[in-house]
């Protein structure tokens, strides 16, 4: 974060690290101490002086009367949305007594820190918090409510998440936009897609909703909701017995090869077409044109693994480009997310320690505070950077587990959530514009 100082207001230079791919950097006008405008820098080669009104605007969240502002401490009946209000020394002392008092009479894995992205920056999970619940002895947390499938498949087969950069769509031939929408959760994409359309690129979307116009795009695929699959493996398909493959690039860096394509092998073109409710002809133009051009890229969104085949459709999708030989070009492969292609050595920061305890699936979260099989039960919930009582799965299950009355719950976030209602200590916490951070 860098200032610049002028006769009018100071800037601050910063970086939005927000889940978004874009990563926008930031130009913060504040006047008399408080954000007075957001805007995109313009000497930035992705962000180029737009950015999202969600982010142009959080100055309304940084100072909306929603904010907490100070520690709490539930003074009614859990749920009865009275607090009272505490000082820091005492929120802390009173959460290291009750940890303390659950680890010792059950054991650290009593202890559950049940979190996610937040506002995504580095320093804000996964970080110094890991280093403490490690240290504590508490169980470890699984992340699997986004991108679980997708992380897997693209570790798995390819070893990290690296993908084709922004700027290199415009040098690609052929684009495939499967479940994702860029013109709303990834902007900055939009305009390099215009530049591969003027330069001639076949421009394709698959996703059961038209978000783009026929001067936009050449072909739009309205597939059934849970149909990528099939779709995805009639295109393998028709590559196979067309003899399209690259079997030289195959030979070369490719192992498990047949288990897909006798996968492939159940779904030709029209059978697939029939079962995601779309043209024959359509899904077999895009198939031919995909093979044909190079580069070629296929931008796959989240949207695709949100069903029971996702994890399975996302595999048959990211093996597209390997099949065809589609990298090694600018414009050529997937882009998913580049997130996993960088890693902090925190061994580095903290020195080593290990963290070997129990690892409880965070989309079980219900079960786990329900279920009298659990040893050792849940006894304490430190909940940050999320709001399980809404987003996470058996909702009736989770709010039945948080209503316990011999569970401790302490909620660290920036407003009165729904989760934060039913805690029995109550954090206050920064936002992105608030805190020093890091994005990667």
């Amino acid at each position: 974060m860098g200032h610049e100082m002028s006769s009018a207001m100071p800037k601050i230079q910063t970086t939005c690290p927000m889940d978004c791919p874009d990563t926008c950097a930031l130009e913060v006008e504040v006047r008399d101490g408080q954000i007075a405008s957001i805007r995109g820098r313009n000497d930035h080669p992705t962000t180029r002086g737009f950015i999202c009104s969600k982010v142009a605007r959080f100055s309304q969240r940084v100072y909306h009367a929603s904010r907490l502002q100070y520690p709490m401490r539930r003074s009614g009946s859990r749920g009865s949305e009275q607090f009272e209000r505490i000082s820091w020394d005492e929120a802390l002392r009173e959460i290291a007594r009750r940890f303390g008092e659950i680890r010792d009479q059950w054991g650290g894995e009593a202890i559950l820190p049940y979190h996610y992205g937040g506002s995504n920056g580095l320093l804000g999970d996964e970080f110094l918090d890991d280093y403490f619940f490690a240290r504590l002895g508490a169980s470890r947390m699984e992340k699997t409510l986004c991108a679980a499938p997708s992380t897997t498949v693209a570790v798995e087969m390819y070893g990290k998440m690296p993908g084709v950069a922004f700027e290199d769509y415009a040098h690609a031939r052929c684009i495939l936009i499967w479940g994702a929408n860029p013109k709303v959760s990834h902007i900055h994409l939009a305009p390099f897609l215009r530049q591969a359309k003027k330069r001639g690129a076949f421009i394709a979307v698959i996703d059961p909703k038209r978000n783009f116009s026929d001067n936009e795009i050449d072909l739009h695929l309205p597939v059934w909701p849970g149909s990528d699959l099939p779709v995805a493996l009639a295109m393998i398909h028709y590559w196979a017995e067309k003899d399209m493959l690259d079997e030289a690039f195959l030979a070369a860096h490719a192992v498990g090869v047949e288990p897909l394509l006798a996968a492939a092998r159940a779904w030709p073109i029209e059978k697939a077409a029939q079962e995601a409710r779309i043209s024959e002809a359509s899904l077999r133009h895009l198939t031919e044109t995909f093979a044909q051009s190079s580069p070629a890229v296929v931008r796959c969104g989240w949207g695709t693994e949100r069903n029971r085949n996702g994890g399975q459709a996302l595999a048959a999708i990211l093996a597209m480009p390997a099949l065809l030989g589609k990298f090694g070009v600018r414009g050529g492969g997937y882009t998913m997310s580049n997130s996993g292609a960088t890693h902090i050595d925190h061994h580095k920061i903290f020195g080593h320690f290990h963290w070997n305890t129990r690892a409880l699936n965070m989309s079980q979260l219900g079960r786990f505070l329900t279920s009298p099989a659990l040893d050792p039960p849940i006894k304490a919930l430190f909940i940050y950077n999320c709001n399980p009582a809404v987003t996470a799965p058996n909702q009736t299950a989770v709010l039945q587990g948080l209503m316990r009355d011999d569970l401790f719950t302490v909620v660290f976030d920036q407003v009165m959530t729904d989760t934060a209602r039913l805690a029995d200590i109550v954090l206050p916490a920064t936002t992105f514009l608030e805190q020093y951070e890091i994005k990667k």
